[in-house]
């Protein structure tokens, strides 16, 4: 089991680190570089754990030592799992074995052959990554032994990833992969730091950014704390300036979860407004700095993103200030009033934000256009989408045409004249899936992988509402399927994220089952080196605690 937990740990290593990082020397075809590492990489780590556990299984199974079998049958204490792997399945492991299944079985039904399998060019998310997605969970959560080194090596890469990203936002290439692009190139303003364009930026973002800001709010030491700050801030910066309306919304979002997941743990509701005070006056501070540098960062902003008259608007300074007021209001307090009063004033101010929230999403909504071009015309392509799932047989609409079969099915069901209106912005685009996860997977796995994927979510959000870095990753990746789609650098973070807090879940779990069977579990040795029996021992047990 030791070669198993330390095999999980390279690979959380490889998906959180390698992967990120890795670019090929250049942005060209950078999307097609990352999932070869990742499918590589990913099917020699699982393939290794089904063989090892196989191993394992058989041995057991044939009993070929009494030592062996006392191992296999013991629970360990990290992972809450036994190590024979025959610990109880809950209701996330259901849904993600349910998701494998309706994957096969829409794959197997497919008449995209093996488009259906491995997915549709320069996207690759078919059948065998959909598997992987759901090995990626089942290998974490069972194999995952708590250890801080790959974590901590997961934010050393989020640094990296999030300071590269700055100086792009500055106009500095650091790593030259930008050589071969014109200022004037779409590239240029587009592709940031080592991840690609700015939507798979933001999808890597919507996972990456739960691990610092989840630790900043829970962490107690003051050096931990200022360093996970300073992480988080410059992560939520990053994400407000990338250039996407997406990271915008994932921004306040992150921000507003954590305020709402605060309302049961005050301390965490405080340190938030000490978030959102760096970001406040981070935006503006980068605004004079970018003007410092001159035409460089302006060619590297996104001519379409939120513009420079946002990024230097005064009123950041006030609402950084304002922010800041209210932490140390929040602070004083803590220490001089009682919990009521406390929780009376974060509900207080909760509810006000919350209204601030919907006035400023009503004004961004009516500034939006009323048609079909809605979200730089995905509100074209959902019609097509959502008519493409009507026109489908019943067989189709119960299991899909396929994993990553869309444009497959688009392009083949719908005439020219009928997809003349995906002309516009996007005219010369090839749309390869529907730039929304839930209407994509409805076309692709139908009404049983999409149920089962929900569930995945719907699970998952139940067993971990009590752990804030489980909350974030769900909430916040949700958010984004909305408008985004999955690719290499975000969903298997997101599984890989999962299995983490569903490891976490079952060895608080054991570590509870342990204490409530057992008090003192040094006494619990069944067998002594003297060859008592077990009753023996459990009776000694049983009197020492009395006493």
């Amino acid at each position: 089991m030791d070669f198993l937990y330390l095999l999980c740990n390279l690979y959380i290593i490889g998906l959180s680190v390698a992967l990120p990082l890795y670019t090929g020397g250049t942005y060209y075809q950078i999307g097609d570089s990352k999932y070869v590492l990742f499918q590589n990489l990913s099917l020699l780590c699982l393939g290794l754990w089904i063989a090892a556990s196989l191993v394992l299984w058989i041995r057991r199974k044939l009993r070929i030592s009494d030592s062996l079998d006392t191992e296999q049958e013991t629970m360990n204490p990290v992972s809450g799992e036994r190590m024979s792997g025959r610990g109880r399945l809950g209701s996330t492991d259901f849904c993600m074995l349910l998701y494998g299944v309706s994957v096969l079985l829409s794959a197997c039904l497919s008449k995209y052959g093996l488009t259906a399998w491995n997915g549709y060019r320069e996207w690759y998310m078919g059948a065998v990554s959909q598997l992987i997605f759901v090995g990626i969970y089942f290998f974490v959560s069972r194999c995952y032994d708590g250890k801080r080194y790959p974590l901590i090596l997961n934010l050393t890469a989020f640094c990296a990833v999030t300071l590269f990203g700055i100086l792009h936002r500055l106009g500095y290439d650091a790593l030259g992969l930008m050589k071969g692009f014109q200022t004037s190139n779409w590239e240029y303003s587009h592709m940031i730091s080592t991840i690609g364009n700015i939507n798979w930026f933001c999808g890597y973002y919507s996972v990456a950014l739960a691990l610092p800001v989840a630790g900043f709010l829970k962490s107690e030491g003051r050096r931990k704390q200022a360093v996970l700050y300073g992480i988080s801030v410059l992560g939520l910066f990053l994400l407000f300036v990338q250039g996407s309306d997406t990271g915008v919304m994932l921004t306040g979002m992150c921000l507003l979860i954590c305020m709402i997941w605060g309302m049961q743990n005050r301390n965490v509701f405080r340190k938030t407004f000490l978030l959102a005070a760096g970001l406040c006056l981070m935006i503006p501070v980068y605004g004079v700095i970018a003007s410092a540098v001159g035409e460089r960062a302006l060619a590297a902003f996104p001519a379409d993103s939120i513009g420079w008259n946002v990024i230097n608007f005064w009123g950041w300074w006030l609402a950084g200030a304002l922010c800041m007021t209210i932490y140390c209001i929040l602070y004083r307090f803590s220490m001089k009033s009682t919990d009521k009063a406390q929780k009376r004033m974060c509900l207080g101010i909760l509810m006000s934000i919350l209204f601030a929230l919907i006035l400023l999403v009503a004004f961004y909504l009516k500034r939006q256009p009323l048609s079909e071009a809605w979200g730089s015309g995905r509100g074209t392509l959902w019609k097509v989408a959502w008519q493409g799932f009507l026109r489908n047989g019943w067989l189709q609409k119960l299991v899909g045409v396929g994993p990553d079969c869309f444009a497959e099915y688009i392009y083949s069901t719908f005439t020219g004249d009928e997809l003349l209106i995906l002309e516009g912005r996007w005219s010369n685009a090839l749309y390869a899936n529907a730039h929304n996860e839930w209407l994509n997977h409805l076309i692709n796995l139908g009404i049983m992988g999409t149920g089962c994927y929900l569930g995945i979510f719907m699970t998952c959000a139940w067993r971990y509402r009590k752990n804030l870095l489980g909350i974030l990753v769900i909430f916040m990746y949700g958010a984004i399927s909305l408008t985004c789609f999955q690719q290499c650098m975000s969903t298997p973070l997101f599984f890989m994220m999962l299995g983490i807090c569903e490891a976490s879940l079952r060895a608080q779990g054991q570590y509870s089952l342990q204490r409530n069977m057992v008090k003192q579990p040094e006494e619990c040795e069944f067998v002594s080196a003297k060859g008592d029996t077990a009753s023996e021992n459990l009776q000694t047990s049983e009197r020492r605690t009395n006493k």
